[in-house]
């Protein structure tokens, strides 16, 4: 350990999504460079949203952004054995390097097992809607099945076989244990998504309640962590107003781009005007001339002007329009998105249509609903009001140093 110097910290950056990325990053700033010596390891892909914190960035392999949704597309276990055995040498490897004071880690799962072997303690960023102790209802994520046989169908049968699907999906870290000979943590895969010495939940209590654990301190909230690309508002935007009529519409990097155009064309058709981040998504001739369109926008200002934001339904764009107060609009598609948005429906700060049953009738009529129904808009403020007494550049600082102060 680092009697006399800056405590070091490192963070794991496992590239599934951009969140996965930007999470980590965003809090490694919230440090104090005077007391930490931060770094961040992470793949590829997204690897210039670390680097431009400025802090020193180290190669992690990975599986990679497209293998990863690939995967939960189709229903297939993400991380196999074999991989989740690589990462963890190669965690051992970099950690053995850098020889870091405290590990923290935003979907690394191996580290659940790294950092234990090298005796470091380790804090697990998560979604408190992931935790065993959340009360979740869970519904089949858009498949295959619900197309062949309806969604209601495809859904129970899903609910009967979803122990032993969610099993199935925690295997391979259950064979890890069992290979270093550490306790497995058994088939529930809430349990493999949020182990670490401490788990951070970047929600707030109000919106997403837990059971107590029995453990203080093992669960901790600390607030939403918003990230948004370094790009201006584009200048057609820059005099708008939240009391006109704008919809921002991004899919992100997790969203299918093909429902892009139907979502427009329902959102214009209702006179709206719509900024549409693309993430380089080519849409149709015939309804470019009628939005404001940008590879990638600054999606807090942005959300900031808008009435409604449509979104994937992923906790990092969701909480960025309820931040400011705007109520949201979510397009699921995958079991993460499908549990945000089933809490945020329950607060009544928006509405979700399945990705797999988007119509250009379902869209209009959600989007009006939500904007010609007041109880939208508080309740979005409610929630930002929430979120600004949770806030992650105060409550993950405390943590760490809680934790750096135990440390000889």
């Amino acid at each position: 350990m680092h009697n006399n110097t800056r405590k070091k910290i490192l963070f794991f950056a496992e590239p599934a999504t951009l969140a996965h990325v930007a999470r980590p990053t965003v809090l490694a700033g919230t440090l104090n460079s005077a007391q930490y010596d931060v770094s961040i390891a992470t793949g590829t892909d997204f690897k210039s949203i670390a680097s431009q914190t400025g802090l020193p960035v180290h190669d992690l392999w990975s599986i990679g952004s497209k293998a990863y949704l690939a995967a939960v597309n189709t229903g297939q276990v993400v991380f196999s054995y074999d991989v989740l055995k690589r990462y963890v040498q190669d965690d051992l490897q970099l950690i053995s390097t850098l020889n870091p004071d405290i590990i923290v880690g935003d979907f690394r799962l191996s580290l659940a097992i790294s950092a234990r072997l090298a005796k470091i303690p380790y804090v697990g960023i998560s979604n408190a809607y992931w935790s065993p102790y959340a009360h979740t209802e869970y519904e089949i994520p858009a498949h295959l099945t619900t197309q062949l046989l309806g969604f209601t169908v495809a859904n129970h049968i899903f609910r009967l076989l979803r122990p032993a699907i969610l099993a199935q999906h925690s295997l391979p870290m259950y064979r890890l244990y069992r290979k270093y000979r550490m306790k497995p943590l058994g088939f529930d895969l809430r349990c493999v998504f949020t182990e670490a010495d401490i788990s951070v939940f970047a929600d707030v209590p109000e919106m997403v309640p837990i059971r107590d654990c029995g453990v203080p301190g093992r669960y901790t909230y600390i607030g939403p962590v918003i990230w948004s690309p370094e790009v201006a508002l584009p200048p057609e935007l820059a005099a708008q107003s939240k009391d006109l009529p704008l919809i921002y519409i991004a899919m992100g990097s997790s969203g299918d781009p093909s429902l892009l155009n139907t979502i427009v064309r329902a959102t214009t058709s209702l006179g709206y005007k719509a900024v549409v981040a693309t993430c380089g998504y080519l849409l149709d001739k015939s309804i470019r001339g009628q939005i404001v369109t940008r590879n990638f926008l600054p999606g807090a200002s942005t959300a900031a002007i808008a009435k409604l934001v449509i979104c994937n339904g992923g906790s990092p764009s969701t909480h960025q329009a309820l931040r400011e107060g705007t109520p949201v609009l979510g397009i699921p598609a995958n079991m993460d998105q499908l549990l945000n948005m089933n809490f945020i429906v329950a607060t009544g700060a928006g509405l979700k249509v399945r990705a797999d049953q988007v119509t250009y009738n379902k869209i209009r009529a959600a989007i009006q609903q939500i904007l010609n129904e007041d109880n939208f808009s508080k309740n979005a403020q409610q929630v930002a009001n929430w979120f600004k007494n949770c806030q992650p550049k105060e409550k993950f600082p405390e943590i760490i140093n809680k934790i750096s102060s135990h440390l000889s």
